[in-house]
């Protein structure tokens, strides 16, 4: 199911963890170390992506595909996922090309399980 999902995508060189939360932000499944605050993640994630999407569509630049944020010590990135949002936790120098891949195939596996 979407743990399987998580986990798989938690093997990744660069991980640190990951969850799906509905666009309500509430955590539909999580896989991220006891020091991060997950449901707090969740409400931050979908707050800002439902910006994003709003902004893009205010832009025309829709459908937002992901949007990124990055600090000093590490990235946060969300994904659509049909009626969630697939947030991966990671490192700063993590492979982007290798995650992105990763996530848009892992956002199908959640939306099939969603849906």
């Amino acid at each position: 199911m979407i743990d399987r999902v998580l986990k798989d995508l938690g093997r990744i060189n660069g991980v640190n963890g990951s969850l799906v939360v509905g666009k309500d932000g509430l955590i539909i499944e999580s896989e991220v170390p006891g020091d991060i605050d997950s449901e707090l993640v969740a409400a931050m994630a979908s707050a800002v992506f439902g910006t994003a999407e709003r902004s893009a569509e205010e832009m025309k630049h829709e459908p937002l595909q992901q949007v990124m944020i990055e600090g000093n010590k590490g990235k946060t990135l969300m994904i659509d996922a049909g009626e969630g949002i697939l947030v991966v936790i990671s490192d700063i120098d993590i492979n982007l090309g290798l995650i992105r891949i990763e996530m848009r195939r892992s956002a199908e596996r959640v939306i099939d399980f969603l849906t």
